[in-house]
C-alpha cells in the first residue's frame, strides 16, 4: 500500500523537521514516503524531490543496491530483518555523488495505517576522519621511534669510529644524542608557540655542526606552529635518510641547509655532499608520503628530489605565513 508524505499528520511532521538527525520513511515498496529537513541538507534532494524516489536509487550507492532490494524482499516474505532496530555504519551516497559515512537506525511501524521503515541517519564522516588521524598519528609513531633507534645506533656506531678514547665519545655521543632529543620535542608538538627557523635548524643538525658535517644559514623567520610540526618532520626525515643512506652514513660527507626570501615564499634547500650507502636511497614508502602530506597539508608548498652522482638535492618551498 503506498503511502502519500501528506498523509502524515502535521504535528509529526514539525517533530520530525525539528530532529539533528536525517529521517528517512520508506515504504514496503521501497519508495521514500517521508524526508525531513535534515534530510534535505545532509543529502542535498528537497523534500519535494526525493518523495516518490526510489530508495535504492537515491541514497544507497550503487554497488550496494542489490543488497538494499534483496534485503526489503527477504524481510516482506520472511519478516527477517537483521538490521532493524540497530545502529551500524554504512555509505550512503548524496546528491552530487559523492559519498558519506553514516550511522543508520531502522525500525518498521504500522502506527499509521500501513507499514513503513523510519531511518535516522547521522553523518560521522568527522568521526571518520578523527580516526583516521589517530591511525596516522601512531603510525608516524611507530614510523619515527623505529628511525629513531636506527639514527642512535648509527651515531654511535659513527662517534666511535672518530673517537680516540672513551671520554671523547661519551661527550660527542652525548652531544648528538641531545639534540635529536630536542629535535624529536619539536615533532611531538611541545613547542606551540612561533620559533625561528635558525633554531629549529640547530635542533636537527647542531651536534654534526659543531662536528663539521653539516651547515645551515639563512635569514631569520619565524615559524608558525603548524609549520613548526611539519618542517620538523620534513626535516627530521630527511635526516634519519641521510644518516641512513645518504652522505652521513659514511666518515666524509656532509649536509648543508640554507633558505632565503623570494617574494612571499620561504626557499629551502636541503643538500648532501658524499659518497651515499645506498645509491638514490630513499625513505620508506609510509616516510616519503608523510613528507608529501607535511609540505602540502602543514606548509602549503611543493618539494623537489634531484639525485646526482655527488649527492641528493632537495627543494622546498612554501608560504611565509600559511594564514
Amino acid at each position: 500500500m503506498n503511502i502519500a508524505w501528506g498523509n502524515f499528520n502535521t504535528g509529526l511532521q514539525s517533530v520530525l523537521d525539528t530532529a539533528l538527525d536525517a529521517v528517512v520513511v520508506m515504504g514496503d515498496d521501497g519508495v521514500i514516503i517521508g524526508w525531513n529537513s535534515s534530510a534535505e541538507r545532509m543529502f542535498g534532494w528537497t523534500a519535494a524531490e526525493a518523495i516518490g524516489q526510489l530508495l535504492s536509487s537515491t541514497i544507497v550507492p550503487q554497488v550496494h543496491r542489490k543488497n538494499h532490494e534483496n534485503g526489503l524482499s527477504h524481510y516482506l516474505q520472511t519478516g527477517e530483518g537483521p538490521v532493524l532496530g540497530k545502529r551500524i555504519e554504512v555509505p550512503a551516497r548524496r546528491r552530487d555523488g559523492s559519498e558519506i559515512p553514516v550511522e543508520l537506525s531502522i525500525n518498521a511501524t504500522e502506527q499509521f495505517g500501513a507499514r513503513m521503515y523510519v531511518g535516522f541517519l547521522r553523518d560521522i564522516s568527522d568521526r571518520h576522519e578523527a580516526a583516521e588521524r589517530q591511525q596516522r598519528v601512531l603510525q608516524e609513531s611507530e614510523h619515527r621511534v623505529k628511525n629513531m633507534l636506527t639514527v642512535v645506533a648509527a651515531i654511535a656506531q659513527q662517534t666511535a669510529r672518530a673517537s680516540p678514547d672513551l671520554d671523547s665519545f661519551s661527550e660527542a655521543f652525548s652531544g648528538r644524542l641531545q639534540s635529536l632529543a630536542k629535535a624529536h620535542q619539536l615533532l611531538v608538538g611541545r613547542a606551540v608557540s612561533d620559533v625561528a627557523l635558525t633554531a629549529l635548524a640547530e635542533q636537527v643538525l647542531g651536534a654534526d655542526v659543531s662536528q663539521g658535517r653539516a651547515r645551515f644559514g639563512g635569514p631569520e623567520i619565524l615559524l608558525e606552529p603548524g609549520q613548526l610540526l611539519g618542517l620538523s618532520m620534513i626535516l627530521h626525515e630527511l635526516y634519519t635518510n641521510a644518516v641512513k643512506y645518504g652522505a652521513l652514513c659514511g666518515d666524509d660527507g656532509e649536509v648543508a641547509l640554507d633558505w632565503e626570501i623570494e617574494g612571499d615564499e620561504i626557499a629551502m634547500r636541503w643538500i648532501e655532499c658524499g659518497p651515499a650507502c645506498e645509491p638514490e636511497g630513499t625513505s620508506s614508502g609510509f616516510g616519503q608520503r608523510m613528507i608529501a602530506l607535511s609540505v602540502k597539508s602543514d606548509l602549503c608548498g611543493t618539494i623537489e628530489r634531484d639525485w646526482r652522482p655527488e649527492g641528493l638535492t632537495v627543494m622546498l618551498r612554501f608560504p611565509l605565513k600559511t594564514g
